[in-house]
């Protein structure tokens, strides 16, 4: 469970943990289980922080930010950032290296199975992760 500081309706700082806590009230001594109990939480503007997943996207980069204030609850915020051209040609050929195996996997493939087979996974491989 993670949780923010909300001040005047603004996170203040997200990821609260008690250090961090006891910074910002530091005449306060909290008991042990605070973070467990919503109506000590209420009083000092600490609010549980609803989980979403990151999104997954090839094309974007991905980053958490802020919280949002969602139907009456904080809720874990993602940002999408398109990639550069560089970053989806850095992600493009890392995707093509990993498929095509070590060099050793794929001397085998070729022994095992020709090189017009070879020829023939590597140019599958390049379709599936085009360079943009």
């Amino acid at each position: 469970m993670t949780y923010a500081l909300i001040k005047d309706g603004v996170v203040a700082h997200k990821n609260l943990n008690m250090n961090l806590l006891k910074t910002e009230f530091p005449n306060v001594s909290f008991p042990k289980n605070f973070l467990g109990n919503p109506d000590i939480r209420a009083e000092y503007g600490v609010a549980e922080i609803v989980a979403v997943a990151a999104p997954v996207s090839d094309a974007h980069n991905v980053a958490e930010v802020n919280p949002t204030l969602i139907d009456g609850k904080w809720t874990q915020t993602w940002e999408q950032t398109p990639k550069s051209a560089e970053e989806l040609t850095a992600q493009a050929i890392f995707n093509r290296v990993v498929e095509y195996g070590t060099a050793e996997q794929q001397i085998e493939y070729i022994t095992e199975n020709g090189l017009e087979a070879w020829q023939t996974k590597v140019t599958e491989i390049k379709a599936k992760y085009p360079k943009p």
